[in-house]
């Protein structure tokens, strides 16, 4: 539990009699009707997710002028600081309108803190469905005796829990009834103690809440410890204000003691409930009250607070007390030189994305002119983190939310808003090596929070395309097409249109969702209308082309074209591919990337692969985290590799083929350098073939990292429909040489080749056979071949020249060309210096043999004798 957002009882401990007393009470008619509640009295909403907050209203009080009330999916909690002694009464009363087809829940946890862990004792549910109410029990399993009894509607109901901490047992009631009797309070897990009430609407319906109290039955006159602390401090004199609750009645006997930072400050006696520390140093202080029971009997309560400097700061936003007023729209703001703020801040409200370091951090205040919805986003700027803070003080703002990578490495939020709050954004760095730099703060104000899941559906016979989305409650929609408006202004709710006659070829689709205010969000469609394209060849491109180093896309495309092809390019994944069965259509090749550029698998790509691969078409699939960090999906039911394999290192530098023995063989192709997309962090998948995927056994690998540590390339031979070649790295690194384009371009196109040929079913390409130095392709090396090859390079006046069978043979030095040095190493090898040896002839020589190192010329025929 996190002590900085707990906040004063509404009403003091009463002293009723010597043996009860009413620890706590709320009836929220203490707060403004049509407020929410989190951040008022002791409240908060669950794992402070600010959607699903409560309103105070004035239906149905039970106690005028207000209750509660919760509509679909609210998730109210109220904090306890952990009361763990004696036997207690906790109730309240609940009103459920009837006609209402709802659920909802009134629960107690003996453990709880925002984002967990949590473990729950009593949970009360109340069912339209049954019109039955019942205590489903805690964490574990119920031990008492459960008589669940009917709803009563229109009318107030007292639900009553009755605890016994001291033999872990509690009995609940719904009035009159008891439906549960002799439940344990905690089991494994769990711990004897009252942490939280969580009041929660599971949707249908609305209900309302009133008089919430925690009434002492006896047994309480033990070492209670304290309910609720908060902690305020004015950011100019750096005063901090403490006040707080307690359960102890009469107060502590040997006095408070106020703790900062490790060290006591003040002794106060055990009735006091507040306490200022004047001037408190700058930066992050840390405060614990405790209260002393005597007999080594403590309990405690703490909170942080920050001011890091004189305001204003040497430089605008470096602080929060000089936080910046921002407007909608672009906020610039430039990390370089600002300093470090202590302000606590924690990632629990971003789960699985981890914030860095706040390396100079900027502050901006923005106050929402609207009620709807919040973005806030650094997209396409640096590696930064996000945080969000309701409140202008900076001493009481209150973190609701943060971000780290959800625009590749850049933040993005979106949050609801109601007109008037006012918010503190905290923009810093991962870490020291991010280059500070100048960037903007978007702020936009919406209308929904969201605008994506927008589909496809197109007409391979007309060529209609058909978009479809949800039409939310947008205000106007706008269709563009590659840029161009093909309508504009179609009415709210509006959920389709259709393209019609759309001529074959790759598009990209945009419907621009608009409100009222202005601000609007795209979602994007790119996809190809392939039944007039025409082509055997069809390239996905999943990766981002300029978010690495390398695309591979384009090497594709150039291997495939170098290869007597004519492939198409399309953004986007497998579900964008429409008209699967086009029947001109051979192969697939996907392009997933590698992280951060990358795309994983959806649902929707892994059909449409397992219904192309089922249609005969031949399937290439690289991916750099598909195997080791992506989704398990269909897809990997059928490509012949095990699933959830290792995410592998960032030592894949170079790779040795493989003979699979299933047609595809890449076995002379040794110690090939690869230049890595994401140079110094690529993270390599490791594959392993599976000899139980759906389509048969025969799988075996074809590519290895070169010290053959692990594999990094797959050949599946399936038994019915397209075959698969799946590799963990990039086609387009294969081979890449800066300093020597054309042989790389040589090496890519050869392999395009062999898989071409693994696809068909047919013989694997021959390999080729020649005498290095046998330029003549006579069968052995003599002067006649220096000859021949000078033919070739300075033919007579008016005469032909000369033309190798295999150029490779009269590369005799094995630099990659043909020219006069060639032929000096072939002399010097037939006529060696007196006194010297002969000059060597790289291999093969001499006898036969393929060509070891990979270059741009080859044979057009073996050599004699080869």
């Amino acid at each position: 539990m996190d002590p900085r957002k707990l906040l004063v009882l509404t009403a003091a401990c009463l002293l009723t009699t010597s043996l009860t007393a009413q620890l706590s009470f709320d009836n929220f008619d203490s707060y403004a009707a049509g407020s929410t509640i989190a951040g008022q009295g002791d409240w908060d909403t669950w794992d402070q997710n600010p959607a699903v907050d409560a309103e105070v209203s004035t239906l149905f009080a039970q106690s005028q002028p207000n209750s509660l009330q919760l509509q679909a999916f609210d998730d109210i909690v109220r904090l306890f600081n952990g009361f763990n002694t004696g036997n207690f009464t906790f109730r309240s009363s609940v009103y459920i309108p009837s006609g209402q087809n709802g659920e909802y829940f009134f629960i107690l946890l003996n453990t709880y803190n925002h984002g967990g862990p949590y473990n729950w004792s009593a949970q009360i549910e109340i069912s339209d469905a049954t019109g039955m109410v019942q205590d489903v029990g805690g964490s574990s399993a119920p031990t008492g005796t459960s008589t669940p009894t009917t709803v009563v509607y229109d009318q107030w109901v007292d639900v009553r829990v009755e605890v016994d901490l001291t033999n872990n047992t509690y009995d609940a009631f719904y009035g009159q009834n008891m439906i549960m009797q002799g439940n344990a309070w905690f089991g494994a897990g769990g711990q004897s103690s009252l942490q939280c009430l969580d009041l929660y609407n599971n949707g249908g319906g609305v209900f309302y809440y009133d008089n919430v109290s925690v009434d002492c039955q006896g047994g309480c006159a033990g070492c209670l410890p304290f309910d609720a602390m908060t902690c305020d401090i004015d950011c100019v004199t750096n005063d901090v204000t403490m006040d707080w609750t307690t359960f102890q009645i009469g107060g502590y006997a040997n006095g408070i003691s106020i703790v900062r930072n490790g060290t006591t400050i003040a002794t106060l006696p055990g009735t006091a409930t507040s306490y200022s520390d004047l001037n408190a140093p700058l930066g992050l202080n840390s405060y614990e009250v405790i209260g002393d029971c005597g007999g080594g009997q403590t309990w405690s309560a703490t909170c942080e607070v920050a001011c890091t400097g004189a305001c204003p700061p040497a430089m605008p936003a470096d602080e929060c007390c000089d936080a910046v007023p921002a407007v909608l729209g672009a906020n610039p703001f430039d990390n370089t030189g600002m300093s470090e703020s202590p302000d606590p801040y924690s990632d629990a409200l971003c789960t699985g994305v981890f914030l860095g370091d706040m390396i100079g951090d900027v502050w901006f205040s923005y106050t929402s002119a609207t009620t709807g919805f919040l973005r806030f986003d650094t997209c396409n700027t640096m590696d930064t983190d996000l945080v969000i803070y309701e409140g202008s003080d900076c001493g009481t703002k209150v973190q609701i939310a943060c971000s780290g990578d959800e625009c590749g490495l850049s933040s993005d939020v979106t949050i609801p808003t109601t007109a008037g709050t006012e918010y503190l954004i905290r923009v810093g760095l991962w870490c020291p090596a991010v280059g500070a730099a100048p960037a903007d703060l978007m702020i936009t104000e919406l209308c929904e929070p969201a605008f994506t899941g927008m589909t496809s559906l197109i007409d391979c016979v007309t060529g209609d395309v058909t978009l479809n989305w949800a039409p939310l409650t947008f205000d106007s929609f706008d269709v563009v097409r590659d840029g161009v408006t093909i309508a504009s202004g179609l009415p709210s709710g509006t959920s389709s249109y259709v393209d019609l006659a759309v001529p074959g070829g790759n598009y990209v689709y945009d419907v621009v969702a608009s409100c009222a205010s202005g601000s609007s969000l795209t979602d994007t469609l790119a996809l190809t209308v392939s039944a007039q394209l025409g082509v055997t060849d069809i390239i996905l491109r999943g990766e981002d082309q300029f978010g690495g180093d390398v695309d591979s896309a384009v090497a594709l495309e150039n291997a495939l074209i170098a290869n007597g092809l004519s492939p198409a390019i399309l953004d986007g994944g497998p579900e964008d591919l429409a008209c699967a069965d086009d029947p001109l259509l051979e192969r697939v090749w996907v392009m997933m990337g590698t992280f951060p550029a990358n795309r994983l698998l959806t649902t929707q790509d892994a059909a449409q692969l397992i219904v192309l691969q089922s249609l005969g078409k031949h399937i290439y699939f690289e991916s750099g985290d598909e195997w080791g960090f992506g989704v398990v999906t269909a897809f990997n039911d059928i490509d012949g590799i095990e699933a959830m394999i290792d995410d592998g290192n960032d030592t894949f530098l170079s790779m040795t083929g493989a003979d699979s023995g299933l047609g595809l063989d890449t076995s002379d192709l040794v110690g090939v350098p690869y230049a890595q997309d994401q140079a110094g962090n690529d993270w390599t998948d490791q594959l392993v073939p599976s000899s139980t995927d759906l389509l048969g056994p025969d799988t075996a690998v074809i590519w290895s990292e070169a010290a053959a540590t692990y594999d990094t390339g797959v050949f599946y031979s399936t038994n019915a429909g397209g075959r698969l070649i799946c590799v963990s790295w990039e086609f387009g690194g294969f081979g890449l040489d800066p300093m020597n384009p054309g042989a790389s371009d040589a090496m890519r196109t050869d392999l395009a080749m062999r898989y071409i040929n693994a696809f068909s079913g047919g013989p694997p390409p021959p390999t080729e056979q020649f005498i290095r130095g046998d330029c003549n392709a006579d069968g052995g090396i003599n002067i006649a071949d220096a000859i021949f090859g000078l033919g070739a390079l300075f033919p007579p006046p008016g005469g032909t020249p000369n033309m190798p069978s295999c150029a490779d043979s009269c590369d005799a030095n094995d630099d990659g060309s043909v020219n006069i040095a060639d032929m000096i190493s072939i002399l010097s090898a037939l006529f060696p210096q007196p006194g010297m040896p002969p000059a060597a002839i790289p291999a093969p020589n001499p006898s036969c043999g393929p060509d070891p190192t990979m270059d741009p010329i080859d044979c057009a025929t073996n050599t004699a004798g080869c």
